[in-house]
């Protein structure tokens, strides 16, 4: 860790701690139930499997029976790959060792929680479900309603012998520091209101920086790199280089088409973002959510008396025309 990033860190530590707002929110009461499913699934004796599914019916299919429900446990968990030697019990101690208990994703997970009720008074903290989802890294995190469903195997870290065969830029997201951040994310989906169907690049930027923007305010200890899954050279890159990629997409009229490429290209999850220009492997990827956290960031500093659920619900053109965002040259 470089002596810089440890000072922001401790800066950030001590934000936090004296921060009158972030002690009302710490104060706030948080109870919630976490259930280990991908434990018990793995753990519990044969006779009481039944048991378990009674318990738990929606994570046990019910036309498979007790029986064959013992055979998926037992037998590989990728029959369909013979070559892949892996069992549910191999995972699972996988997860032991690098996730361990959950007991510090839980006290992140009560913060989360807490601010979420401190800016919308009506959340009621959901019943939070560990799972194994056989490495199902594109539903790592599904939050509906009552239940936050997280896989655990998903955050084994990005060197972990069970992602070598994924791309590198999918495998970077797996690691545990950003467990919290994808809980986030999930509930940034259903707190930040959509807009119509057709939509340019311009809204969908700036739906994904409000997302970004909100998740910045859930969890205030994360850096920005963090929101965005950038390691640091990523982040350095995109702040350097934020007055020539929007420069770019003015001089090639992108903000208001609504060539769905243009997400594929700059917002969706990529190795790098494309330009069509030599610097593209430079690049990090989905370069379009820290542009559209850029125009938020910038209204917000112009309009800190705006509620957040209010800022949230901004028409997204209005919000890019009251932020007068023009980054440094």
């Amino acid at each position: 860790m470089t002596n810089k990033l440890f000072i922001m860190i401790a800066l950030l530590a001590v934000v936090a701690c004296t921060d009158p707002k972030e002690k009302e929110i710490a104060a706030i009461p948080m109870p919630f139930q976490t259930v280990r499913l991908d434990s018990l699934f793995v753990k519990v004796p044969d006779a009481k499997l039944a048991a378990l599914r009674k318990q738990y019916p929606y994570f046990f299919t019910s036309s498979i029976s007790d029986a064959e429900w013992i055979d998926i446990r037992n037998g590989r968990i990728f029959p369909e790959e013979p070559s892949v030697d892996l069992y549910y019990a191999d995972l699972y101690n996988e997860i032991e060792k690098n996730v361990g208990n959950f007991s510090e994703e839980k006290k992140q997970l009560k913060s989360l929680f807490q601010h979420i009720k401190y800016y919308f008074p009506k959340f009621t903290p959901p019943k939070v479900i560990t799972l194994i989802s056989r490495v199902d890294y594109e539903s790592r995190v599904i939050y509906a309603d009552s239940l936050l469903l997280i896989g655990t195997d998903n955050y084994l870290g990005a060197k972990h012998k069970f992602y070598q065969e994924m791309d590198a830029y999918i495998a970077a997201e797996l690691d545990k520091q950003f467990l919290i951040v994808d809980v986030a994310d999930a509930f940034a989906d259903k707190l930040v209101p959509r807009g119509g169907v057709y939509l340019t690049f311009l809204d969908n930027m700036i739906y994904e920086g409000k997302k970004l923007y909100l998740e910045s305010q859930l969890l205030p200890k994360k850096s920005m790199a963090d929101l965005l899954r950038y390691d640091s050279q990523k982040y350095e890159w995109a702040e350097a280089n934020e007055p020539e990629i929007w420069r770019y997409f003015i001089e090639k009229q992108l903000l208001y088409q609504t060539d769905k490429k243009l997400l594929t290209r700059f917002i969706y999850p990529a190795p790098f973002s494309k330009f069509y220009l030599e610097l593209d492997n430079q690049s990090p990827g989905q370069i379009g959510k820290f542009i559209g956290l850029r125009i938020v960031q910038a209204f917000a500093q112009k309009h800190q008396e705006l509620p957040l659920p209010k800022l949230l619900a901004m028409n997204p053109e209005e919000l890019f025309k009251q932020s007068g965002y023009k980054p440094n040259k």
